[in-house]
């Protein structure tokens, strides 16, 4: 099964597993737009559905996220149609979309709620890619993998159970 996990933002990430195999990990696409006075990362649709494409998955798995406390309004909005952009590209691609919340599948893989846990972990499942994840930076690319991972494990052929329940 072709799986996409993707860690949604601006600044997140997207990764391809195929067979239970890291295929690809990247930074979302993003491009840089003027938003009054100063420019602001924004993913960029184009890209991703290029990507989408090209990766041909049969799944896309997105964190489901939430707004921060504290946030001001636009940055709450601006956060909003970032982590929504993934979802509708794919579903306008016809691509099947799930969502599990971060809680969930790091509980189910043991991570505590630290970056450098999602980090290290991909590292120890795909050793051959760990350049992947060696920046700190990285841990969107970590998680985006990770959540394909958590899938994966999910599905009847792993012994995993009712991936929805």
């Amino acid at each position: 099964m072709r799986i996409v996990g993707v860690d949604p933002g601006a600044h997140g990430g997207v990764a391809l597993l195929v067979g239970g195999q890291l295929e690809r990990a990247v930074d979302m696409p993003a491009i840089e737009v003027r938003r009054g006075k100063t420019d602001k990362a924004e993913v960029d649709g184009y890209a991703l559905a290029a990507l989408l494409r090209e990766m041909q998955p049969a799944v896309v798995v997105v964190e489901q996220v939430g707004g921060i406390q504290g946030q001001s309004a636009s940055a709450a909005f601006n956060f909003g149609r970032a982590a929504g952009a993934p979802e509708y590209i794919a579903k306008a691609l016809g691509i099947r979309v799930e969502h599990v919340t971060p809680m969930r599948w790091k509980k189910a893989l043991g991570l505590n709620a630290g970056k450098d846990g999602s980090r290290a972990m991909a590292m120890r499942l795909w050793p051959s890619l760990a350049a992947l994840f060696s920046r700190k930076k990285d841990n969107d690319r970590a998680e985006a993998a990770l959540l394909a991972h958590w899938f994966q494990l999910q599905q009847p052929q792993h012994g995993g159970g009712d991936v929805f329940a």
